[in-house]
């Protein structure tokens, strides 16, 4: 747990080759370990004959594996110059931050967003808008970020997954995200769009 804190403290600090480059050698030792048996036949795995194949074949059955990603949906939502925040169990700090989940299976990436916006808020969005995207290596994630704004509904925490929300003004935000992740760069543009500098910083 020790070495993943302190690659995840690196990991915010490494500028954007830096980063591509960790993740994929991070995921690739994930993936290698996690894949040392089939999850078809359970017989060993070993590395894909090929080596233009980034892959490893089972030496019984012969099923291939291929590293694979999950990819994560992360908004911005505003409404009247003020920004959805929310607590949740995942963070054991004090820092605030944006909605965030996985993707499901069969579901596009707006899709994904309305979903965990509705089944953690309570509330609908309009005008999405896309931001960007981080690789997040902990263990095998992409986060892609988009923008929204407030349609409908009262702000309501789900009670559970999330313990405390709130919208926020430019002048009164609470502890957020440090820098390096993509929440952060997410409030910092906001917060440059609405002509102030970005809150506190989270300290963890």
């Amino acid at each position: 747990m020790t070495a993943e804190k302190d690659f995840a403290a690196a990991f915010r600090e490494m500028g954007p080759a830096e980063m591509r480059e960790a993740s994929r050698a991070a995921e690739l030792a994930e993936w290698r370990r996690t894949n040392r048996h089939c999850g078809c036949c359970g017989a060993a795995m070993s590395q894909h004959p090929d080596p233009d194949e980034r892959a490893m074949r089972c030496t019984a059955c012969g099923y291939t594996a291929y590293p694979g990603i999950a990819p994560a949906v992360i908004a911005l939502v505003e409404k009247d110059g003020e920004v959805l925040l929310q607590r949740n169990t995942h963070y054991k700090g004090r820092a605030w931050t944006l909605v965030a989940g996985f993707v499901d299976p069969g579901e596009n990436l707006e899709d994904a967003v309305r979903r965990e916006i509705r089944e953690e808020a309570s509330i609908e969005v309009s005008d999405l808008r896309y931001f960007g995207s981080q690789t997040w290596p902990f263990p095998s994630n992409i986060m892609i970020g988009f923008r929204a704004k407030y349609a409908s509904g009262e702000l309501k925490p789900d009670g559970g997954e999330v313990t405390a929300s709130g919208w926020f003004g430019r002048d009164r935000l609470p502890e957020i995200p440090r820098r390096g992740s993509i929440a952060r760069a997410m409030l910092d543009a906001w917060m440059s769009e609405q002509g102030g500098a970005a809150g506190r910083i989270m300290v963890k």
